[in-house]
């Protein structure tokens, strides 16, 4: 099984890279083929997708620190 750290680690660059890609085909869309507008649609996809899971990570972290000051209490 994969270490919390390597997930964040591969979700944190795929994250980078669905960025670059949208800034890529937004910066080149002057003669868009159906191609390229299928191409922005899956960077599109891939970054909201990568946008869900870091605020999923960052729900978990949120929710474990808050157990762990209550259990401290």
């Amino acid at each position: 099984m994969p270490s919390v750290d390597s997930v964040r680690h591969r979700l944190d660059r795929q994250f980078e890279l669905t960025q670059k890609n949208m800034d890529k085909i937004a910066t080149n869309l002057e003669d868009a083929s159906l191609d390229d507008i299928y191409a922005f649609n899956s960077a599109l996809q891939q970054h909201a997708t990568a946008s869900w899971a870091v605020g999923q990570e960052l729900q978990v972290k949120h929710n474990l620190a808050k157990a762990i000051i209550n259990e401290i209490r």
